[in-house]
């Protein structure tokens, strides 16, 4: 957040000393459009997505994937050197305000719309959430584990498996909305070796994303979170406020009206199981949309 102010600070030292970032005078004369990513492959893959429903309405278009963490690229949208980025609701409005509440999708939307600087602003929300999600194996669920609200007279017996920071963020939460306390919070690293732990029977909940090709691949199951203590996880593109017009506005839009989990989760599979190039993947998911 130091980081945040510092950037902003910054931009108005340049904006009173008169001087304009190339850049951004370049864009506010439909020049060229620079969208970023987080570091990592689906943020990549959207990125992606993104520029090429631009390229489509005939902007010159820039990426830069792999950026880093999100006061990087958040703080380059700010500053102006970057256009855009994909971002997920959740998480950003928890970035910008550590007090918010709001968990339900819409919610949050609504909040981070209010907590967004005078400079940023987001675009139409995808239905494709990447949230939090516990997952458990198919036998798991069978013997009637199918729902969050399922944990809390069984927890004691089951060891979890998630990030280290899980335990600090999650287990007081989890305590009082579903009176669930884990026999053992086992950190593991997110992704593979999660999943391996689960299907050995090392743990016997993992938590995942909920766009991870390996819940299909490996037949898990998702528990339900009925009183949504993860908060919405939308799909949606941060942008400089008024660096697009009307016409790239819309093009981003439609790609996030059409984008649903299920179809962010086909789209990670053929990244991480086909092996496919995500550029291949983007354009030939832009082209099924009309764009």
């Amino acid at each position: 957040m130091r980081r945040l102010l510092a950037l902003a600070a910054a931009a108005l030292l340049l904006a009173g000393c008169g001087s304009q970032d190339p850049l951004e005078a370049n864009q506010a004369q439909g020049g060229q459009v620079v969208i970023g990513s987080a570091d990592f492959a689906e943020s990549e893959l959207l990125m992606h997505v993104y520029a090429e429903a631009l390229k489509s309405t005939g902007a010159q278009v820039q990426t830069r994937p792999r950026i880093g963490a999100r006061e990087f690229y958040v703080g380059g949208v700010r500053s102006g050197e970057l256009t855009m980025v994909p971002e997920y609701t959740g998480n950003l409005l928890y970035f910008l305000n550590s007090e918010a509440s709001a968990t339900e999708s819409q919610q949050v939307y609504d909040q981070l719309e209010k907590a967004l600087p005078g400079n940023l602003d987001v675009l139409e929300q995808s239905g494709a959430e990447d949230s939090d999600v516990l997952t458990v194996t198919r036998r798991t669920a069978d013997s009637g584990l199918r729902s969050m609200a399922d944990l809390g007279p069984r927890c004691g017996e089951l060891v979890l498996g998630a990030p280290a920071e899980w335990k600090s963020r999650w287990e007081a939460q989890i305590a009082q909305d579903y009176g669930c306390t884990f026999k053992e919070i086992r950190s593991v690293e997110a992704g593979t070796l999660t999943v391996d732990a689960l299907t050995s029977g090392q743990i016997q909940v993992a938590n995942l994303f909920s766009t991870s090709s390996a819940i299909r691949a490996n037949d898990l199951v998702k528990l339900d979170d009925p009183k949504n203590m993860f908060p919405a996880q939308n799909v949606v593109p941060l942008v400089g406020k008024g660096k697009l017009n009307a016409q790239q506005t819309e093009a981003a839009n439609k790609v996030s009206r059409a984008l649903t989990t299920d179809k962010l989760t086909e789209l990670n599979e053929r990244i991480e199981v086909d092996k496919d190039n995500p550029q291949d993947v983007a354009k030939d998911f832009v082209a099924s949309i009309g764009l």
